[in-house]
Formats: C-alpha cells, sequence, structure tokens
C-alpha cells in the first residue's frame, strides 16, 4: 500500500494523468523498476560535536545505530535516577539497559503510551523486572507522544526520535542536552506524573535564555513557536516534517516566500494527510519536495530559520500535533553551530529527494 501511494504521487508530480486502472499498471511497473534501481538514499550523520548555547551545551543527534548506542551509554551511566517518557518503546536493548539500571540501584521511572503497541509489551517487561512504569491517561483523539530521557537530573535527551524497532533507520532528530534547560525538561516530566495520578512537586521553571522548553497540554506553546519563527524570518526557512496540515502554517510559508525568504520544505510521502499542503505550496513556486524513501520516514518535525534559529521535538505541524496530543518541543533562537549540523543532515536529505 505504501509503495502503490508512491507510485501515484510520482505520476501526479511529474504531470501525467492517467485512468485509476491503468495507474496501478504503471504503478506497479515502477514498484519492480524501483527494486532494480532503488533511488539515491541520504546518509546518515552521527552525532554532532557539543557546543555551548548559552547556558547549556547541546549534542545534535541524528538517528542512526549511533545515536542509540548513544542513548543506552547515558542509562549506563546513570547513578541516582532516570526519567523515560516515550511514545513508540520497542528497542529490547533500551528496555535491558533501564532494567539494569534499576537492578543496581537506580531509581527508574517511564511514563508510557498505553495506546502504543510496542510500548505495552515493552512496559510489561518492564513491570515484570520491577520497573515502575506509569501510564499516561488515555483520552479521546490524543496520545502523550512525547520523546525524553533524563539521567541523574544532570543530562537530557529530547527530540522527535521513538524508540521503536525501526526508529534508528528514520530521518529524524534528538537533542543531548546539560545545563539548566534540564531542570525544565525533568519538569515537563515531573507535570505529567501528576497528570496520571501520581503525587510529586513539579519544580518550578528556571530561567534559560538560549533554550525555550515548550509542550503542549495543559498549554498550546509549540505553534506560536513556529509561527513566530516563520514570521521572522528575513533570508531562509528550512523545513522538515513528517507532517504538514496546518494551514495557517502554510500561509505564513506562503508569506514569507512573498517577503523574499528562500522557503524550502521536505515533506515524507507516507502521509496523505500533507498532500494538499504541498499543492499549496507548489502553487506558490516555493520549494517543496517529497522525501525519497526506501521504506525508513521522514520522521523530522524541525525548522531551520536564517541559519541560526531551530525548532524541533515530538510535535507534528498538525493540529493532533500543535493542540490535542501531548507534544515536547525545544527552541533555540541563537544557535549557528547547531543550526549549520541540522542543515548538513536537511542538505543530504534534500539532495537525495531530488
Amino acid at each position: 500500500m505504501y509503495r502503490l501511494r508512491m507510485s501515484f504521487g510520482s505520476l501526479w508530480r511529474c504531470g501525467v494523468a492517467a485512468l485509476a486502472a491503468a495507474a496501478v499498471v504503471v504503478g506497479c511497473a515502477q514498484v519492480q523498476a524501483s527494486a532494480v534501481h532503488p533511488p539515491p538514499q541520504a546518509h546518515l550523520l552521527g552525532p554532532a560535536p557539543p557546543v555551548v548555547v548559552g547556558a547549556d551545551q547541546v549534542t545534535l543527534l541524528r538517528s542512526g545505530p549511533a545515536t542509540f548506542a548513544r542513548l543506552k551509554s547515558l542509562i549506563d551511566a546513570a547513578r541516582v535516577s532516570i526519567h523515560v517518557e516515550i511514545y513508540e518503546f520497542g528497542q529490547r536493548g533500551l528496555a535491558a539497559a533501564l532494567i539494569a539500571a534499576h537492578a543496581r540501584g537506580v531509581a527508574v521511572t517511564v511514563i508510557d503510551e498505553p495506546s502504543e503497541l510496542a510500548s505495552v509489551t515493552t512496559a510489561a517487561l518492564l513491570r515484570t523486572a520491577g520497573v515502575d512504569v506509569v501510564d499516561y491517561p488515555v483520552r479521546k483523539q490524543m496520545i502523550d507522544h512525547v520523546k525524553l530521557l533524563v539521567v541523574d537530573a544532570e543530562v537530557a535527551v529530547v527530540g522527535g526520535i521513538n524508540w521503536g524497532v525501526n526508529s534508528p533507520a528514520n530521518h529524524d532528530y534528538d537533542a543531548e542536552v546539560r545545563g539548566p534547560v534540564v531542570r525544565n525538561l525533568d519538569r515537563v516530566f515531573e507535570r505529567d506524573l501528576v497528570t496520571c495520578g501520581r503525587a510529586t512537586s513539579v519544580p518550578d521553571r528556571v530561567s534559560d535564555a538560549a533554550i525555550d522548553v515548550a509542550a503542549t497540554l495543559p498549554g498550546a506553546e509549540i505553534r506560536p513557536l513556529a509561527l513566530g519563527l516563520i514570521d521572522a524570518a528575513q533570508h531562509t526557512l528550512d523545513l522538515e516534517l513528517f507532517v504538514l496540515t496546518d494551514t495557517g502554517v502554510v500561509h505564513a510559508l506562503e508569506a514569507a516566500s512573498v517577503r523574499g525568504v528562500a522557503v524550502r520544505v521536505l515533506l515524507d510521502p507516507s502521509q496523505p494527510s500533507s498532500d494538499p499542503s504541498y499543492a499549496a505550496l507548489v502553487a506558490d513556486g516555493i520549494q517543496v519536495r517529497w522525501y525519497r524513501s526506501r521504506g525508513e520516514l521522514l520522521h523530522a518535525k524541525a525548522i531551520v530559520a536564517d541559519s541560526t534559529s531551530v525548532l524541533f521535538g515530538s510535535a507534528n505541524w498538525s493540529g493532533g500535533g500543535f493542540a490535542r496530543n501531548h507534544e515536547l518541543d525545544i527552541e533555540l533562537s541563537a544557535a549557528p553551530l547547531v543550526a549549520a549540523e541540522m542543515l548538513a543532515q536537511m542538505n543530504l536529505n534534500w539532495a537525495a529527494s531530488a
């Protein structure tokens, strides 16, 4: 089904019109051809060098096995506490690392999303080993989509990368951070424990001029940051989005293009809900492409503005991502070195999607 839709998308982008039955035949031929001559694949860059951003230290992580090795090393080094909040958890190696940490006396607490099947299986495994697992409350038309690890209240990893079986192959971003931002991220975790019915104290937010931690539920903090970056851009906007259905964002991108900003948008082809946004952007002459996949996803929810400011995390740019789901993003408003590292991967993804 996925590859068939990709074939239709390729035909449409090339301007070929055909009857549905004919399109199926052509689509099958294209699938066979792609097996012989697969599209080029963008290489996943490893972890970037750590950089200082204000009072924080930031290491950009870009999916791939190296990032998951990094996650495991942080868990293995924990001495006091580990907080995990993750939507999709199917990585047995990370589950084993959490169990081992618990066995050596580390206080491990996991908030899971009980509607995600892989997470349910992993949660049962963790509970059997004595790990404290808390289910996020199930609500209509919402999920706990957060991806967060906090170790010893000293280092955190936050972003859009799930801990699923196939997640290492997807193209997405996390950040390993140290400094005051860690407390603000852990504050979200503690607040979510309260949402889950756990009696605990929620620390106050600390001042951090470099990194803004933004969440949805109980607030709606992420969409204003996204629109703010787009509206303030003067030269360039580079976006990689798994889903783009927010018409306000599309209109803001169109307005940015009209005022002379070079806009570039890469979308994941497995999400048909993004088709109207793609069509609208193309109609306005904005550079937009479908990511060329070999089965992996362009799972990113990231924007770089003027090669200086970045916003990324778990929130899809949709009604669910901006309003209904529980999401967590970070914005770095003056981080050209982090932006350059993200653009390095974006440029590879864009070139391979031509």
